[in-house]
């Protein structure tokens, strides 16, 4: 039976589970897993997101705030260098 191929990045040691049969690794270095058609990615990007961090709306949001907070920043850095008391 074969070994897992994959190496460690720290030790650079082999893995030491058998490899999935025409796999050539392990279960837990990608054997089996993902799509294996074009159909099947697409269907796979349709799927709903389990927590919805990265979910259109949420990306939407986030940059809405990102350009409030730049705004409200460029607004106080005005005020701050225009501000006579403090020169």
């Amino acid at each position: 039976m074969e070994r897992c191929r994959a190496k460690s990045k720290r030790s650079r040691e082999q893995c030491k589970n058998y490899a999935i049969k025409g796999w050539g690794v392990c279960r837990m270095h990608g054997a089996g897993g993902g799509p294996r058609t074009w159909e099947g990615y697409i269907a796979c990007k349709k799927g709903p997101s389990k927590h919805g961090f990265y979910s259109k709306e949420a990306r939407e949001e986030l940059r809405d705030l990102q350009n409030s907070i730049s705004q409200s920043n460029a607004r106080i850095n005005k005020d701050f260098n225009t501000d006579s008391t403090l020169k």
